[in-house]
């Protein structure tokens, strides 16, 4: 997959999940199989992009990952860091949290795209990273479409 096809993979990704959990709302899903509903799962996507518009440019520039040896303390974060994000949107509209989301991919994507084609390759931090986003959202939407069913 090329830079521009994996960055086109990426938009596309995160505007299909939007969709897909504007859909599940619009049907009154409040939850999917992993207990979240439409708002959360776009809450819990925009908090993280919104952290790598700092993290993914200073990891291109040089800095280490920041990851915890041990997998427990890795989901222990992770769990914490998510509960943040569902818990600061509150009752805010889904089409609000649409909007962060939406600029926060767009904001990643404009960086990414000045980056060189070596940060693409399998292996490479920024390659993992966006194609992991893709992949994420495809388990979400799965998530809410058989609820939305």
């Amino acid at each position: 997959m090329t830079k521009d096809e994996l960055l086109r993979a990426f938009a596309d990704a995160y505007e299909q999940l939007m969709a897909t959990a504007t859909e599940a709302e619009r049907r009154g899903v409040t939850n999917s199989d992993d207990g979240w509903g439409p708002r959360e799962v776009v809450a819990h996507l925009a908090g993280w992009e919104m952290m790598a518009t700092v993290r993914v440019p200073a990891v291109a520039g040089g800095m280490a990952p920041i990851e915890f040896a041990d997998e427990a303390q890795n989901q222990v974060m992770n769990d914490a860091i998510n509960g943040a994000f569902v818990a600061l949107v509150g009752d805010q509209p889904l089409e609000a949290i649409c909007g962060v989301l939406r600029r926060a991919y767009r904001q990643d994507v404009a960086f990414l795209q000045t980056l060189d084609e070596r940060f693409f390759q399998p292996g490479e931090y920024v390659y993992e990273r966006t194609y992991g986003i893709i992949e994420h959202c495809q388990e979400h939407s799965e998530m809410l479409i058989p609820a939305a069913s």
